[in-house]
């Protein structure tokens, strides 16, 4: 009972741990891809902040440096120095500062007094405060950076930068004090770009004032604070700008007392995981409903099968009952001469199961003629059979259909005895139909196996093929392979063999064994199932093998399609990460030169404002094939999103190749791009870095890139800028 009850239960059993395993693995991935793109948001918000710190800090470390050759020519020109002469263009200060950011300059006398000033509002007298006062007590030459508030609104605010000022005998002669409007590294800075509803932020440590955007809206505050995050990398809002969740990301600058924060919105950030998310759940779904049909008709046609099966097990049971019981009719008969001849025989003795089959109480039927008590028998022919019994000596055992009377299956058994024959006779009717439903059975469960598309086959405890369906048997035939009673090591060769004889040996002892196997173009994912009598000893095992083939292509697909950018049809990061690291190895084991350039598309945001992101997707488009036009065909070029570019060049003979290319590449961008009516003039800014056999990092050398690419940016764009190390040709190159 409990053996039907485990056997009933078992197929709905695996159905729920199957569903169960298929949920929790999809909820499983689901949150991890939500935990995985809130990292990579808070990554990229990071990597941001860093490259907003990077600009800020380079251009407060040129106003530094600015003051600092003021001084030196002040003192050199015995406190005659004037802003105009310093400002000038292409004088001291334009060596340093871009004249475009018309950065505001103060000269101050030794008593506080404004003694001239350029391109800003300063305070007439600053002789009582505290940075003046700073100055004037305290010798050195460092400049002191402080964040004070200005104007009519609380929250607006500058970075000061002020030097002491001395005179020929080493006395303070005033400061000279340069303001850096926080908004420059916030409003036009287009390596810093989010998705909509992103914020880019530089506040003061200090005085926690700050300058920021969402969008395109400016804003100034003193009251946003933010606190450790989730990561290492991430903070957290405080006091919300907007009450817009964000992820947040903060790069300090210590030495100004400045840092640089970044967020995007939840939603971006999470756009991607959410959309997966619902496939996720509408695949599983759709296959939570496959399983549970393919589950409900299975276990109907377990039932019909464990129906059929009790009942011939039934039919076994009573048919052995009955021959432990002796319940065979017995009958023993002598032989009736005349005239030297047998004419009948006469019944000598009959147990009750023959009196029963007889009909007439056992003591009536002893000394009676069974021609005469029973006249069937003569018309059956079984008179005959008992003569010829009799005279041949041979018994006969036979199973015969009656020809009389209610159709029955009787077993008949005639043995010659002194003087007559004894005769066992057995009513089978009962097994024949068992049988006949047991074969039907098998019939419906040959069916089933012949008609699922996995290859199903049983090996023996001798390891011979004793079943196969008609999956397996296509496959043996397109082998030339007879299988059925013959060993597995003659059906699968030496070589197959001998690869799954560890397999096969784990079957054997118990374990049920799953495995992969690849045939040339085609693979399978093979079980072996143990089968197990009934005192627990493993007799053979079942073989299901399934083709996944369709699957293992469809995974290489989806990898590769993984690695290419969807808008322009080029790698993506991943596939770039993925080709550059090779190109480091083979460069450093073959010792030849390679280059790696990072580039942008100059004033890309401006035309994506003014004209849409369809154009700007178009322009976009448009450039990655002007880029692929220009270059080889064995460089490989990626975008890293937005409209970051970048290009591996292998092989190169010398780094003029590489030089040459990135000047094709800025004069190609040059040309106005035709996108469906609409014309557009854009230029581009590249960093050239190259790689031979040094200690680098893909990463490092990317940031290397990043960093001259930087410097090309700051000269004004619509150039490039190349490692000096390697490069032949003047780092400053424009040529097209």
């Amino acid at each position: 009972m409990l053996r039907k009850l485990y056997r009933a239960t078992l197929l709905p059993s695996f159905a729920l741990v199957l569903l169960g395993t298929m949920w929790t693995a999809v909820l499983y991935q689901v949150r991890q891809e939500r935990l995985a793109a809130r990292q990579e948001a808070v990554l990229q918000a990071h990597e941001q902040a860093r490259t907003l710190a990077d600009n800020t800090g380079y251009l407060l470390r040129q106003a530094d440096h600015a003051s600092q050759l003021f001084r030196v020519k002040f003192e050199e020109a015995q406190g005659q120095l004037g802003l105009a002469e310093f400002a000038r263009p292409g004088g001291l200060l334009a060596s340093l500062i871009p004249p475009r950011l018309e950065l505001p300059v103060a000269l101050y006398r030794n008593d506080g007094s404004l003694a001239e000033s350029l391109h800003g509002r300063f305070d007439d007298q600053v002789a009582d405060q505290a940075f003046f006062r700073a100055l004037a007590e305290r010798d050195g030459d460092t400049a002191r950076v402080d964040t004070p508030a200005v104007g009519a609104h609380a929250a607006q605010w500058r970075i000061r930068v002020a030097r002491r000022l001395v005179d020929e005998q080493g006395r303070f002669a005033g400061a000279i004090v340069l303001l850096v409007d926080p908004a420059w590294f916030i409003e036009d800075y287009d390596r810093v770009q989010t998705a909509p509803g992103g914020l880019v932020l530089l506040q003061s440590r200090v005085t926690g004032l700050a300058t920021g955007r969402v969008d395109d809206r400016l804003f100034h505050t003193a009251t946003l604070r933010f606190g450790p995050g989730a990561q290492p990398e991430e903070v957290r809002d405080l006091t919300p700008v907007d009450g817009v969740a964000r992820l947040y990301a903060r790069r300090a600058l210590p030495r100004y007392g400045l840092a640089a924060v970044v967020g995007h919105t939840l939603d971006s950030a999470l756009a991607r995981a959410e959309r997966r998310r619902d496939l996720y759940l509408g695949s599983v779904g759709l296959a939570s409903l496959l399983v549970l049909g393919f589950t409900a008709l299975l276990t109907q046609q377990s039932r019909r099968l464990r129906r059929s099966t009790e009942a011939a097990e039934d039919a076994q049971r009573q048919l052995r009952a009955a021959v432990d019981a002796s319940l065979d009719a017995l009958f023993l008969l002598k032989a009736h001469l005349a005239g030297g001849e047998i004419v009948d025989f006469v019944l000598a003795d009959v147990n009750e199961r023959g009196a029963a089959m007889l009909g007439h109480p056992r003591a009536e039927l002893l000394g009676q003629p069974m021609g005469e008590l029973v006249p069937a028998w003569r018309e059956e022919g079984f008179i005959d059979k008992y003569r010829t019994v009799l005279i041949s000596g041979l018994p006969l055992e036979e199973e015969f259909a009656t020809r009389t009377g209610e159709p029955r299956w009787l077993q008949h058994q005639i043995v010659a005895i002194d003087g007559g024959v004894a005769v066992t006779l057995r009513d089978i009717t009962a097994v024949r139909q068992s049988i006949a439903a047991l074969r039907e059975s098998e019939a419906r469960l040959r069916t089933i196996a012949d008609n699922m598309p996995a290859m199903i086959a049983y090996v023996d405890r001798d390891e011979v093929y004793r079943f196969h369906n008609r999956s397996y048997q296509q496959e043996f035939a397109r082998r030339g392979v007879q299988a059925i009673g013959r060993p597995a090591r003659a059906v699968l060769g030496e070589r197959r063999y001998a690869e799954l004889l560890p397999h096969i040996r784990r079957a054997q002892a118990g374990e049920k064994v799953r495995f992969e196997e690849d045939e040339g173009e085609r693979s399978f994912e093979v079980m072996y199932i143990p089968q197990a009598d009934d005192g627990g000893h493993v007799i053979g095992f079942h073989v299901v093998r399934n083709d996944v083939t369709a699957q293992k292509t469809e995974q290489r697909r989806l990898l590769k399609l993984a690695q290419v950018d969807p808008l322009t049809g080029l790698a993506n990061r991943a596939g770039f990460n993925h080709k550059l690291q090779e190109a480091m190895v083979q460069s450093r084991d073959q010792h030849t030169l390679m280059a790696v350039m990072y580039l942008d598309v100059d004033r890309f945001k401006p035309v994506n404002d003014t004209h849409g992101h369809a154009v700007g997707d178009a322009l976009l488009k448009a450039f990655a094939g002007r880029l692929a036009h220009a270059l080889r065909a064995s460089d490989t070029v990626a975008r890293l999103g937005g409209d970051e570019f970048t290009i591996v060049m292998e092989g190169l003979r010398q780094p003029d190749d590489a030089l040459a290319a990135a000047a094709k590449i800025v004069g190609a961008m040059r040309a106005p791009f035709d996108l469906d009516g609409t014309t557009v003039r854009i230029s581009t800014s590249v960093g050239l870095a190259f790689y031979r056999d040094a200690d680098l990092t893909p990463a490092m050398l990317l940031q290397r890139a990043d960093e001259l690419l930087y410097q090309a940016k700051q000269a004004g764009r619509d150039t490039f800028r190349a490692d000096p190390a390697f490069a032949a040709l003047p780092a400053t190159s424009d040529v097209a």
